[in-house]
């Protein structure tokens, strides 16, 4: 070859045995059959640095120019001729080849499939062959290996009406992706790839950063368990900031690992049109799940994103919580099988409660315990929050966490998943009223008038119904109780202990103001510390359980008390 030929901003080598061909399918004979062209001549593809032998017989020295003949294959003429045709000769496309030409309910691309098997010596799919004027193929485990790619590749060039290809498990390798890629520059129909289970592994990765980078026809890929390691979670991610047409991405079931994690994070932080994320079962951890969590910072264009299978632990959930109170992109999120324990959930939870945009969230097969199934309910109950599906499988509860699900669903619909149903009624609360039982007595108050839009001179009056303008215990006690804050005689004790300063047995508006105080300036140093570091979030959480047990208490009693009416 005298010069390299560019296509599609690459250049091919061509070996100097074969020869650059041209794809003309214009010539049609008045009786519908396609005319013999004598110029075709075999030659082979190359990609890059691919290079694919198949069909090398050799031809005449003498060069063609893709661009000067329109092309029927293509949407638009301009576009360069797909590199997979460099392979095949005329014969293919040509009435007088050893195939009889097309019955008119044979499409095009059934014809050239047809054709392209017998040059490569393959047994055509009778699948493949049926479904191609379809609008979905799906055609998994079949095993078509990577020569069989390269005949559905040929034939998938000028087909027009497929829009979701699945070729996923086929064992097509690299070497089967590359004739895909080179379909794909030639074709506009297809939206959805699934190529997953095909062993495609580092050498895979590079391509599909190199020919899809810039691809802006596809909106749906999937290349999970294909043995891709850390440092091809680079490649990806690379492609994932550089293609603004991706909507859906799916990489489960690979082993990026932490450092993949990190790489995945920034594709976040600076990708603005990825929909939906799957990166399941792939070791991110500690590391990795936090730099996950600080590319959502700033993305508010992710709906859907699944993490499950990923090892969270405390970090992740930790970093997530924080997340989820800012993030306004976030619907979906799934934390299956993470490693999460009750103190790592309530961290999450915080977050959970605080945003508003997030409708589905899936913590199944966790440690949470039947504690952890509660305090969500609680805390949707007592929130804004807009969640309608929550999934705890495997996660087991008790016969409270059944009743207030029941009672929860009074006031909203939502889908609960949870696990076994544990039989302890021994230690059940029964029908009595549930009585609240805290060290910090003197939050409950005060979230209690919080939750109310009560001022302090109005909690005090609410209360005080000697009009003496003080509050003594049994008026604390009556007071709190007729308004469904019930407590203990426990922390009663301690509320008046802290209340009362002077231990003269009441309660002034004066020592009330000043606890009022000091509670708001305790519950902001908490929030901030907890923000800081994990070693302070336990007396951050402890407080968020009051407020979460308080709201409780009072949404309940909104619902709870027209049915004792009736």
């Amino acid at each position: 070859m005298s010069k390299n030929k560019e296509k599609g901003g690459k250049k091919s080598k061509l070996n100097n045995d074969k020869e650059e061909t041209e794809i003309d399918f214009n010539g049609k004979n008045e009786n519908g059959t396609w005319k013999s062209d004598s110029r075709w001549k075999p030659a082979f593809i190359t990609a890059g640095d691919r290079k694919s032998t198949v069909l090398s017989n050799k031809g005449e020295d003498e060069e063609h120019d893709f661009g000067q003949k329109e092309n029927i294959l293509y949407s638009s003429p301009s576009d360069p001729a797909p590199e997979i045709f460099d392979d095949l000769d005329s014969s293919i496309f040509s009435s007088e080849s050893d195939i009889i030409s097309p019955a008119p309910s044979v499409s095009l691309s059934q014809t050239v499939y047809t054709k392209a098997c017998m040059k490569l010596g393959l047994v055509p799919s009778t699948y493949f062959f049926k479904h191609l004027t379809d609008v979905a193929l799906v055609m998994p485990h079949h095993g078509i290996g990577p020569r069989g790619a390269k005949a559905v590749a040929i034939a998938l060039v000028p087909n027009q009406s497929i829009q979701k290809l699945d070729l996923s498990s086929n064992a097509i390798g690299s070497e089967g992706l590359a004739h895909i890629l080179d379909m794909l520059s030639g074709n506009t129909s297809i939206k959805e790839l699934n190529i997953s289970g095909n062993e495609l592994l580092s050498a895979g990765a590079k391509m599909l950063k190199e020919d899809l980078s810039s691809h802006r026809y596809l909106t749906s890929l999937d290349i999970s368990a294909n043995g891709f390691n850390e440092k091809d979670a680079e490649e990806i991610a690379d492609l994932l900031i550089d293609n603004s047409t991706l909507r859906h991405l799916s990489v489960g079931h690979n082993t990026f690992s932490e450092g993949g994690g990190a790489a995945f994070g920034k594709a976040l932080e600076e990708n603005s049109s990825l929909q939906s994320l799957d990166l399941r079962w792939n070791h991110l951890r500690q590391t990795g799940a936090v730099s996950i969590c600080w590319g959502l910072y700033s993305n508010n264009t992710l709906k859907s994103l699944n993490l499950s299978w990923n090892g969270f632990g405390m970090e992740g959930c930790h970093e997530m919580g924080k997340v989820l109170m800012r993030n306004r992109g976030l619907t979906e999120l799934d934390l299956t099988a993470n490693r999460i324990g009750l103190d790592a959930f309530r961290q999450l939870l915080r977050g959970i409660v605080r945003n508003r945009k997030l409708r589905t969230i899936r913590i199944g097969i966790n440690p949470i315990t039947t504690d952890g199934a509660t305090a969500i309910l609680r805390s949707v109950c007592a929130s804004d929050s807009n969640l309608t599906e929550i999934d705890m499988t495997d996660v087991s509860v008790d016969n409270d966490f059944v009743s207030l699900l029941h009672e929860v669903q009074k006031q909203r619909q939502m889908k609960v998943t949870y696990g076994n149903l544990l039989r302890h009624d021994e230690i059940r609360r029964g029908n009595s009223n549930w009585v609240l039982d805290s060290d910090d007595p003197v939050a409950i108050l005060f979230e209690y008038m919080k939750q109310k839009n009560l001022r302090l001179i109005d909690l005090l009056h609410n209360l005080d119904k000697d009009n003496s303008e003080t509050l003594s215990r049994d008026e604390l006690q009556l007071g709190l109780s007729n308004n469904d804050i019930p407590l203990s005689s426990r922390s009663l004790d301690i509320l008046m202990k802290r209340l009362d300063t002077n231990c003269d047995g009441h309660i002034t508006f004066e020592e009330l103001a000043a606890k009022h105080k000091e509670y708001v300036r305790r519950a902001m140093r908490l929030r901030v510390q907890a923000d800081e570091s994990l070693s302070h979030y336990k007396s951050f959480d402890k407080l968020e359980q009051i407020r979460e047990a308080v709201k409780l208490k009072i949404a309940l009693s909104v619902t709870i008390r027209p049915n004792k009416a009736t």
